[in-house]
C-alpha cells in the first residue's frame, strides 16, 4: 500500500480552467485537480514538450482568473482515459510540482481553489445553501397559479 504524501487536499477543478505551459510553441491544456503544492493536467500522448518547460499559468476559459509566473517540476506522468469521452484522443496525466511559491501566487492560488474548484468554500456554501433552499422551492411542475397565490400573499395590500 502507499503512502500518502501529499500535505494539502487536493480539488477537482470546473471544466473551464486551463493551465498555460510555456515552451515554445504554448500550450493550452485542461486542468484536472488542483493544491496549494501542485496542479494534476491532462495532456495529449504525443506531446513531448513537458520536458522542456518549467514555467506555467492558470487561467479561466471567461478570463476572469489568471495567475502567471509560476515554477513547476513534473513529479508523475502516467497513460489516463480521456477526462471527457466525446474526447478522441488517449493522453497523459501529468502531476505538476510547484516551485517555490511568492506570498502573492499563494494568496491568488487561495482564490481560485475556493472560487473555482469543487470542494472549494464558494462551493461548499452554494451546496449548503441548495440543500436549505430546496425544500423551499416550488416543485418544478407546479402551475403558475399556484406561483401568484404566493406572490399575492406576500404583496397583499395593508389597510
Amino acid at each position: 500500500m502507499q503512502i500518502e504524501r501529499r500535505k494539502h487536499q487536493r480539488y477537482k477543478v470546473k471544466d473551464n480552467a486551463f493551465a498555460i505551459i510555456n515552451p515554445e510553441p504554448v500550450r493550452l491544456v485542461p486542468i484536472l485537480d488542483v493544491a496549494m503544492e501542485g496542479v494534476g493536467v491532462y495532456v495529449n500522448n504525443e506531446d513531448q514538450w513537458l520536458n522542456k518547460a518549467s514555467k506555467l499559468e492558470i487561467m479561466v476559459a471567461d478570463c476572469s482568473f489568471y495567475l502567471e509566473n509560476l515554477s513547476f517540476e513534473s513529479i508523475s506522468d502516467f497513460n489516463a482515459l480521456p477526462a471527457n469521452p466525446s474526447n478522441l484522443f488517449d493522453g497523459r496525466r501529468c502531476s505538476l510540482k510547484f516551485g517555490t511559491l511568492t506570498l502573492s501566487q499563494k494568496s491568488e492560488l487561495k482564490y481560485f481553489i475556493r472560487n473555482y474548484a469543487q470542494g472549494g468554500t464558494l462551493w461548499q456554501v452554494m451546496q449548503k445553501f441548495s440543500n436549505v433552499w430546496h425544500p423551499f422551492r416550488a416543485h418544478k411542475h407546479s402551475g403558475p397559479r399556484c406561483n401568484s397565490v404566493v406572490w399575492q400573499n406576500f404583496h397583499r395590500p395593508t389597510v
